[in-house]
């Protein structure tokens, strides 16, 4: 059964909730969802409801400790979708997690706090998304943030921080390992930036920000947001463990959003739940617009199909899947250096009593510790030996401006890969920041609780490939720099490809594009931050939301999420999306 975080009295049966009327319904506590909840509710004279379909956060230690959330991966707090067959990647079907806790994804990612490039929103307010440009949202990333520094990285401005919000972010713990990669990218051209998150941008190489809390513990939207004293709150309710199984809308000529309807399983009582301002979508970019197309809000083909009845027709809701993908090297590291040793419980236990103790130590890390951000067309960078330089096709630059990157490669102090008793890793890992391969999602039933069809069409682009490949050749130079080298346990020139550690043991200047291309269509993934399906646009024909991020032909609904980026940020989504829930809520409660 689900429950319900309100006041005077914690509650388990959504049927109390049935007929109730709300001033604005909020379907989804994810990352934006509970950001929403916080702020339309400081307005007393209002009265929200939260509506998730995981359950509460509280007691999900997995979540709060930092490195362990990989073990929620697969878990009851996943989704647990899967893509479609990609074909570029010779057929493989990825899997594709999605938090299904309180918090969503922020409360099972990497915790990674990034603005991410200032023209990347500059170029959406040239797409039509009026507003929105970096300028607009900076002092939305600021309200939300509350910055610990750390005297060990007396580079970082604290007048570039929030240290007022409720966000908590740090730099925190850090491997000998990965000081010594930045200073290995450092010595291949890349230059520092002791802070990607300012308005002077991304490129170069840093130590990340992460949202952990000065406990040693994540702070997500869901503990950051969604305190005692905010739960406190008498015009708020949190339900947990519903589903909301469609919006309802009025029959008027013009649709008009009037509540959702909810259930807790495919074949308990479905209860009707009434909205006075707006009902708002917030459930991610994967269940936001399959909420809109089972409600029949979406491509008329398509719901016919499914003999959905159409509400409204808007062809783009689903399109315009946007997501990063990686492919994961590892390195044969020496002993002492890694956290592969975290996998035996008995040699994680001190760690782990560390961290109970103190909120320090290996198990307040994020696991991927820093990243450089560059550009593939810089000339500098070790990105391709002359031979395939001449040999490949013309790399298309879909950068959203001449300062803002298309590559990150990160490092994580484990291997990505289980490796046998006794052996450690270190992987780098190449992110495409920007690629040009677009995909989709549509549905597969008209039931809220059936999979929708996912479709990132990864690498599809042969541009994506070849970008890939060089964003490969910058991290083998990185690994056999001087400054790294001696940690690892490297290969003169190793041509196995189906070894544990191939390509990180093979010679960056004499690898061919051939054989990086076969091993990236076996080993490519994604890094989990879909976007783009419920787009801001002009007009329905190009978007799904106005600049308002209100649903085009419908009354009385928006969507608040990483749904409607109108193209791709050139990194980690998390603060972006933060960013806009702040500044939505202002936007709703002045309407």
């Amino acid at each position: 059964m689900g429950a319900v975080l309100s006041q005077p009295k914690l509650l388990d049966d959504p049927s109390v909730l049935a007929d109730k009327l709300y001033d604005y319904v909020i379907v989804g506590g994810g990352t934006a969802g509970c950001v929403l909840a916080s702020r339309l509710s400081e307005d007393v004279n209002v009265s929200v409801l939260l509506v998730e379909a995981g359950d509460n956060h509280v007691g999900e230690l997995f979540s709060k400790i930092p490195v362990a959330y990989p073990r929620l991966l697969k878990s009851s707090r996943d989704w647990g979708y899967k893509t479609i067959p990609q074909k570029a990647l010779n057929d493989r079907v990825i899997d594709c997690p999605r938090g299904k806790i309180m918090g969503g994804s922020a409360s099972i990612n990497a915790l990674v706090y990034q603005h991410c490039s200032p023209s990347d929103f500059d170029e959406w307010e040239s797409k039509g998304a009026t507003g929105w440009n970096y300028k607009a949202l900076a002092p939305y990333f600021r309200k939300s943030e509350k910055f610990t520094p750390n005297s060990a990285y007396p580079e970082v401005r604290l007048e570039d921080r929030g240290i007022s919000g409720v966000w908590q972010t740090s730099l925190g713990y850090s491997h000998s390992i990965c000081e010594r990669w930045i200073d290995a990218a450092v010595e291949v051209g890349v230059p520092r930036n002791p802070d990607i998150n300012t308005a002077r941008g991304s490129i170069g190489v840093s130590k990340f920000f992460t949202f952990v809390d000065q406990k040693g513990q994540r702070s997500s939207t869901a503990t950051a947001f969604l305190s005692k004293d905010v739960l406190n709150r008498s015009n708020l309710t949190v339900i947990t463990g519903t589903m909301t199984t469609r919006v309802l809308f009025s029959s008027e000529d013009r649709p008009r959003a009037t509540g959702i309807e909810i259930a807790q399983s495919d074949s308990s009582p479905r209860f009707t739940i009434n909205a006075g301002k707006e009902v708002i979508l917030a459930a991610g970019a994967i269940n936001s617009p399959q909420l809109l197309m089972i409600s029949g809000v979406g491509d008329r083909s398509e719901l016919e199909k499914l003999d959905i009845p159409v509400v409204k027709d808007l062809p783009h809701v689903g399109k315009n899947l946007l997501d990063h993908v990686l492919v994961p090297i590892v390195f044969r590291a020496k002993g002492g250096y890694t956290l592969d040793y975290m996998q035996e419980p008995l040699k994680a236990l001190p760690a782990m009593l560390r961290w109970l103790l103190t909120g320090t130590g290996t198990c307040s890390s994020n696991g991927g510790e820093a990243a450089l951000f560059v550009r593939l067309n810089d000339k500098s960078l070790p990105f391709a030996t002359p031979e395939s330089e001449s040999r490949a096709p013309y790399i298309v630059d879909n950068t959203s401006g001449s300062t803002s990157p298309d590559l990150e490669v990160g490092v994580v102090p484990a291997s990505y890969r289980p490796l046998p008793k006794g052996e450690n890793g270190l992987t780098i890992v190449p992110i495409l920041l920007r690629p040009l391969s677009v995909g989709s999602m549509w549905l597969s039933s008209s039931s809220p609780f059936k999979q929708p069809n996912i479709n990132p069409n990864f690498l599809s682009n042969p541009s994506d490939i070849k970008s890939m490949i060089r964003g490969i050749r910058l991290a083998l130079h990185i690994g056999r720099a001087a400054a790294l080298k001696t940690m690892l346990n490297l290969k003169d020139n190793s041509e196995d490809m189906d070894g544990q550690y191939w390509p990180g043991d093979a010679d960056p200047d004499k690898v061919l594009d051939e054989d990086l291309e076969k091993w990236v269509r076996n080993n490519a993934d994604t890094v989990n931050h879909c976007s783009g399906t419920a787009r801001i646009g002009n007009t329905e024909k190009d978007g799904v939301v106005d600049a308002q991020l209100r649903v085009f032909g419908v009354d009385g609904l928006r969507v608040v999420d990483a749904s409607v980026f109108p193209t791709m940020v050139s990194g980690h989504p998390t603060a972006p999306i933060v960013a806009i829930a702040e500044k939505a809520s202002d936007m709703i409660l002045n309407s």
